[in-house]
């Protein structure tokens, strides 16, 4: 009887040997990734709107990362007891409603709260999409996948702030919220309608704690996930310290135009793209780990020209802005390598390991963020000493790694 309906829903699910199956992916990221540099032209007019101060304002981003980061706990494991698409569309479910929430917010204490769902929301997004990935494809063809992703994701993303900056200027903060729900809501109708379930039901994983704590552990004991992972979320951290107080720094402080300021985002986005969609030739040429490492002494090198810059430099928001488009270049080098490594560290428990990589990488982000607004006095001084402590610290996971593996070879000679 209920054969006759069987076959228009087989064939709305697409191939993900398709060009069609990377376009729905790109829509699963999309809204997650844009969430975040959308809104932040908007600070300086949240921060008077609801008569709140710059810390409050720059937990807007911590809090949301919070969110994430319980989300990314929790994803991981439902998605390989339920499958990948019923956790998907829930959390983009909690997402959408959470979004709209933004919109009616009347105080920072609520927009708040809603900002928390919203990153619990999101999670599945990153969680799903990811694991989605490592389910679909061999370990060489999934780091192309999300390289490729990468560079088209964060191609879109370099145009949020100047789209947020466009909306708040001419509709106010609240409809960047209205934006992101619409774009939540088109990305899930999409992602319900034509994304095929990719777990099979004889891959699926019993439910029980007891099983998760040890698949936690067996990911939380390789020393590989943990090193690839401290990178990617200290490099992470670096950059959205100085993202987070970068509206409040260059309107408030530095008197920059406030429908000029997503240019200056863009400019430092744009060079991560640039980099990133010229990875695979520079990996071609220089290999996978000295790409790595030249990114690093890029990032260290911006962290230097930070350190030893004189007030009337920083006192320049053309100046900052070149120094951090050229700790983007190191970025782009680099952090989509470690992030692959990091995934790749347990292949067999790529939904666990993804809800890791994710939960660490977003706490360490939410306190360096917490940590860079209680050192900001409105200064540029103290947003580039935060960038620094951030970047020494990766340069210190770094050295450590080196050492170990340099110790480990001496043992077994």
């Amino acid at each position: 009887m209920f054969s006759r309906f069987k076959r228009p829903f087989a064939r709305r699910g697409i191939s993900h040997e398709g060009k069609g199956f990377r376009v729905i992916m790109i829509f699963i990221f999309l809204a997650a990734a844009m969430e975040t540099d959308i809104y932040l032209p908007a600070f300086p007019d949240i921060l008077h709107a609801l008569h709140t101060n710059e810390s409050m304002v720059q937990r807007i981003l911590s809090i949301n990362f919070i969110g994430v980061c319980i989300g990314s706990l929790l994803y991981g494991p439902l998605s390989d007891h339920f499958g990948r698409k019923p956790v998907l569309m829930f959390g983009f479910s909690l997402f959408t409603l959470a979004s709209v929430g933004c919109v009616f917010a009347l105080s920072i204490e609520q927009l708040l709260l809603f900002r928390l769902i919203q990153g619990f929301g999101s999670a599945a997004c990153i969680i799903v999409g990811t694991a989605m990935i490592f389910d679909l494809f061999e370990e060489e063809q999934a780091a192309k996948m999300v390289s490729d992703l990468n560079t088209l994701v964060v191609s879109l993303i370099a145009l949020a702030p100047l789209i947020g900056g466009w909306i708040n200027v001419n509709w106010g903060y609240q409809a960047s919220f209205v934006f992101i729900a619409g774009l939540v809501l088109v990305s899930a109708l999409k992602c319900w309608w034509f994304i095929p379930e990719s777990l099979a039901v004889s891959k699926r994983k019993k439910l029980k704690p007891v099983t998760v704590m040890y698949d936690y552990k067996q990911v939380l004991s390789t020393s590989a996930f943990w090193y690839n992972t401290l990178a990617t979320s200290l490099m992470l951290s670096a950059y959205l310290v100085f993202v987070s107080n970068m509206s409040l720094l260059f309107i408030n402080e530095l008197h920059v135009v406030k429908a000029h300021f997503p240019y200056f985002q863009i400019a430092i986005l744009g060079t991560f793209v640039l980099v990133s969609i010229n990875n695979g030739r520079l990996i071609d040429k220089w290999g996978m780990e000295g790409l790595k490492y030249f990114g690093l002494l890029v990032i260290t090198g911006a962290a230097v020209l930070f350190l030893f810059s004189t007030e009337q430099q920083l006192a320049s928001p053309f100046y900052l802005t070149a120094v951090m488009c050229l700790f983007s270049v190191g970025a782009g080098c680099s952090i989509g390598i470690f992030f692959t490594q990091s995934m790749q560290a347990c292949p067999d428990l790529t939904g666990i390991a993804a809800s890791l990589v994710t939960a660490i990488r977003l706490c360490i982000v939410a306190v360096a963020i917490d940590f860079s607004s209680a050192q900001y006095d409105g200064s540029a001084t103290s947003v580039v000493l935060s960038v620094a402590v951030f970047v020494a610290l990766l340069v210190l996971v770094c050295f450590v790694h080196v050492s170990h593996i340099r110790w480990q070879r001496r043992r077994i000679k």
